[in-house]
């Protein structure tokens, strides 16, 4: 497994792509927008979406379902997990995204048409404390292994390696800390009478909750 736990992002395009925001609209209604998204997209809470109108709760799940797919996918490459384990670290993904702290404060108009919203949040230190755990756990496993009269067949040592992380991210998850509020901005912007969150600074956000560079 490789050791870099850093630069894993974890898109909403899928949601953000199909739900723009039309017609006349306010500073609340664009704070709401954003809230809708995130919502959506990490807590898996689709009743803004729906109250929004931004597309049903059976449109906001397919939209979430897909975002986990591909967001797993990102998490499995990144941490060199092979495709063949990536079934195995799909709850403990959807469980971290589900614990990310954030609050949409303010939205304000801009003179082009655009909003930028204000997000408070705090980063998840997730990775670098469970790559620690993980260290610890391969090398106990490892003088255990040297010591065996017999050691396991080659396709039981890799899964029990990749499950060895899982685990560590699990124990983590469960008494994870946070590191002290943060503000950033999202710029939610007009194109073709059409409100659409940038997605640069979508992706800054996402990086920004969780630890790693």
């Amino acid at each position: 497994m490789k050791k870099s736990y850093q630069k894993i992002i974890f898109l909403l395009i899928s949601i953000v792509a199909v739900s723009t925001l039309s017609g006349c609209t306010s500073d609340k209604k664009v704070k709401n927008y954003l809230q809708a998204l995130l919502d959506a997209s990490y807590k898996n809470d689709a009743a803004i979406f729906v109250d929004m109108k931004l597309g049903s709760e059976e449109e906001a799940q397919e939209l979430y379902e897909r975002g986990i797919d591909t967001g797993v996918g990102v998490f499995c490459s990144k941490l060199g997990v092979p495709d063949a384990y990536r079934e195995s670290f799909r709850q403990v993904y959807m469980d971290m995204l589900g614990k990310v702290r954030y609050t949409v404060d303010t939205a304000e108009k801009q003179s082009d048409g655009s909003y930028v919203v204000t997000v408070t949040y705090e980063k998840m230190n997730i990775f670098k404390p469970a790559l620690e755990r993980y260290q610890e756990a391969v090398a106990a496993l490892a003088a255990s292994w040297q010591d065996a009269e017999e050691p396991p067949a080659e396709e039981a040592l890799a899964e029990s390696v990749y499950m060895e992380f899982r685990n560590s991210m699990e124990s983590v998850l469960s008494e994870v800390q946070y590191d002290e509020a943060a503000t950033m901005t999202v710029r939610i912007e007009l194109l073709e009478n059409i409100y659409t969150p940038n997605t640069e600074d979508i992706a800054e956000l996402e990086k920004a909750l969780f630890d790693g560079e």
